[in-house]
């Protein structure tokens, strides 16, 4: 390469959108969009006894935290092709499954790996009810138990310095 050059000293990720430069055609989406990781989430199964919008399972019945995406650790998920993207696999909901960040990363590129392949590569661990509701609590600051009618209190109304937002009773944790 010569020392007038003007191309990148390190590869450039394309995260979407653009045309390429010297073909025309339209590039694929990398990421995907707001809207298609939305419809992810709700297509997911749900956790019994857990809010909907706070709690899923992934595609490997591990339970995962919505607070928790992009990050490292047992209640953590990333959005992930099923079709893997370097293997054509397009950025759309049909194509689009919650993994545990540590199945996504064991899982890399390969496709067609059915729940129990995927199931051996998660932690292997299983939170109690109490267990994930003190994280629910640490991470959303109270526990909503739909179902039950529950309403754990908040921190703030434990220690009287708030009213609830809620007026549902509030029930102590488990």
């Amino acid at each position: 390469m010569s020392s007038n050059s003007t191309a990148p000293l390190s590869p450039q990720r394309d995260h979407g959108g653009g045309k390429h430069s010297d073909s025309g055609k339209e590039k694929r989406p990398r990421l995907f969009d707001h809207m298609t990781k939305k419809l992810c989430w709700a297509r997911a199964e749900t956790v019994p006894g857990r809010h909907p919008d706070r709690w899923r399972k992934d595609a490997a019945g591990n339970v995962v935290c919505k607070r928790f995406c992009n990050c490292h650790g047992c209640l953590c998920f990333e959005y992930d092709h099923i079709v893997p993207y370097s293997k054509g696999g397009e950025s759309v909901v049909e194509n689009c499954q919650i993994l545990q960040t540590r199945v996504n990363r064991f899982k890399a590129d390969k496709d067609q790996l059915d729940k129990t392949q995927l199931r051996s590569y998660s932690c292997d661990i299983n939170f109690t009810d109490k267990e994930l509701d003190v994280m629910e609590m640490a991470v959303y600051g109270d526990v909503i138990r739909p179902g039950n009618q529950c309403r754990c209190r908040s921190i703030v109304e434990l220690v009287g310095k708030n009213k609830p937002k809620d007026h549902m009773a509030a029930c102590k944790l488990p």
